[in-house]
């Protein structure tokens, strides 16, 4: 074989192991919810909860799913985000509702196969950019702070922890619920981004 065709195979095998590659890396976009979607998102945040079995809270993953009448609601008020695969299946969403004046955060879910590819990431860039036009001034929501993808990411885009206690009795009452649900609140905390 001459040097030409060997370098020709070369830089095919290249090309090869470099388109392979780029479909490895997912690609999905973000839209509003559809009502249709709602029952499609059990199964993605049951997906995503499997990680939590890697810090001994597998009971998350056994637990309760999002209501679907307060995904709806949070469809029907312009604030549930759905990220999608190139076939229009959500793969993550992000749903919150308005609380106390502030915009909260109520669940981030991103299907396994998906996380780490920054689809929570843009997820919450949509949704903050959103907010910030219909006026909301501050962003808050309840996490596990020492979970990385839970406080640890939070506080990678701006929120801080903050004492339920300065938020307003109704910041405390969701802590005693989660705490109902079997979350350890010692290691809960309220977090808030001011936009």
């Amino acid at each position: 074989m001459s040097n030409n065709a060997l370098a020709i195979l070369a830089m095919a095998a290249a090309y090869v192991q470099q388109a392979e590659s780029m479909e490895e890396v997912s690609r999905f976009g973000i839209r509003r919810a559809r009502s249709s979607d709602i029952s499609l998102l059990e199964s993605v945040e049951r997906s995503a909860a499997q990680l939590f079995r890697t810090v001994n809270l597998g009971f998350l993953a056994d637990g309760p799913t999002l209501d679907p009448a307060v995904l709806s609601g949070m469809a029907k008020s312009n604030h549930l985000w759905i990220a999608v695969n190139d076939w229009d299946q959500p793969i993550g969403f992000l749903g919150g509702e308005n609380f106390e004046g502030n915009f909260h955060l109520v669940e981030v879910s991103v299907a396994q196969d998906f996380q780490g590819r920054g689809v929570g990431k843009a997820l919450m860039s949509n949704m903050m950019d959103q907010v910030r036009r219909e006026g909301y001034k501050t962003i808050t929501l309840t996490t596990y702070r020492d979970v990385p993808w839970n406080g640890y990411w939070y506080a990678k885009m701006g929120f801080v922890e903050v004492y339920a206690q300065a938020m307003g009795r109704k910041y405390l009452d969701i802590m005693v619920q989660e705490g109902k649900q079997g979350l350890d609140q010692a290691s809960r905390c309220v977090m808030m981004k001011a936009l």
